[in-house]
């Protein structure tokens, strides 16, 4: 059994793919310890990672596109180590990433995923993120994102969530929680596993002695359409999903408010179709949703109370980030969203 299976999943883009393996086969975890499965959606001559492959590494080609989710369930299949890498093929990984989060999940079963400091492989002087954090409201941040890194990250902190583009699970979590959701396909895929994982009573750590470098939205751009619908989407299947109902509805104001602002960004972006397909995806698929929320109440281990204690935690990380940083350079949307609810 290895110690870490490596999952990522790939979309036409095999230079990004053989570059994030470069940086994987410089890791001070002992190779022997480790390996690598690509999953290639949409598998094409020339599009995928040519052979021969590198070390400790497999393919496994799809005709369609599975999405990051689809992907990765597929790798985690494949496999039987004790840790899985959620790794995207746009992230360079520091040498010691993979030795410092098998170190920190070896020492505590506690822990269902840990995750490192992510900085901008086009701006290495800025973060990219400091682990994921979620306002009650259910809107997912990257504590950090896109901040100078001078230091205001630099201690180990418990997190709700780590950003699926390279963040480590124990395998008994991931699986009990019930993987990764293919009906998200992409987008909040990460931090909906992240709850799920929450629930069962496991808990999150960052540790910013491991680095890697994202270069970020690689595949379609930050604000391409197919995003906004598809985080759109998300965002209702996330809040459906994995609320338990008591806390929803006790959360309602935040989450009808965040909700709206959000429809707003959007429609200003010009993403006013791609928004309404979002709403009309998430609508006809909430019988679907409904039904995962019942047997996650039913398997969580943790009850309302400190399921909403663990959210407002995650939101008071956002609200200390968003107060420290200089005034106009601090959110619009955060700026109403807590003018209106105060400090968590």
């Amino acid at each position: 059994m290895k110690t870490v299976a490596i999952a990522i999943p790939a979309l036409h883009r095999p230079d990004l793919t053989a570059r994030s393996i470069e940086f994987v086969q410089n890791q001070t975890l002992p190779a022997d310890e480790w390996e690598i499965v690509v999953v290639e959606n949409d598998a094409r001559a020339g599009e995928v990672l040519p052979d021969p492959l590198p070390r400790n590494t497999r393919r496994i080609e799809l005709p369609v596109n599975e999405g990051t989710t689809g992907s990765i369930n597929r790798a985690v299949a494949a496999t039987d180590s004790r840790y899985i890498l959620l790794l995207n093929n746009d992230i360079e990984l520091e040498p010691n990433y993979l030795e410092e989060l098998v170190r920190v999940l070896d020492a505590d079963p506690k822990l269902g995923f840990a995750t490192g400091k992510l900085l901008r492989a086009r701006q290495r002087t800025h973060l990219d993120g400091a682990g994921d954090a979620m306002l009650m409201g259910g809107a997912g941040y990257r504590l950090g994102y896109l901040d100078r890194d001078e230091g205001q990250f630099d201690r180990t902190m418990p997190v709700l969530a780590g950003c699926g583009a390279a963040v480590l699970y124990r395998r008994e979590a991931f699986v009990a929680s019930g993987g990764l959701d293919a009906e998200f396909l992409a987008y909040l895929d990460d931090v909906d596993l992240a709850l799920r994982v929450n629930l069962l009573g496991y808990s999150g750590l960052y540790l910013p002695n491991a680095a890697a470098y994202h270069i970020g939205s690689a595949t379609l751009g930050e604000l391409h359409p197919r995003v906004i619908e598809l985080s759109t989407r998300n965002y209702i299947y996330l809040l459906t999903k994995d609320y338990p109902p008591r806390v929803f509805r006790r959360l309602l104001p935040r989450i009808i408010v965040y909700q709206f602002v959000w429809m707003i960004f959007a429609v200003r972006r010009g993403g006013a179709a791609a928004y309404l397909h979002g709403v009309r995806a998430a609508i006809g698929n909430r019988h679907s949703m409904r039904h995962k929320r019942r047997e996650l109440m039913a398997a969580r281990r943790i009850d309302d109370d400190e399921f909403l204690e663990r959210l407002r935690a995650s939101e008071r990380q956002i609200w200390e980030w968003h107060q420290s940083r200089e005034p106009q350079e601090r959110s619009k949307v955060l700026k109403l969203y807590f003018g209106l609810f105060g400090k968590p």
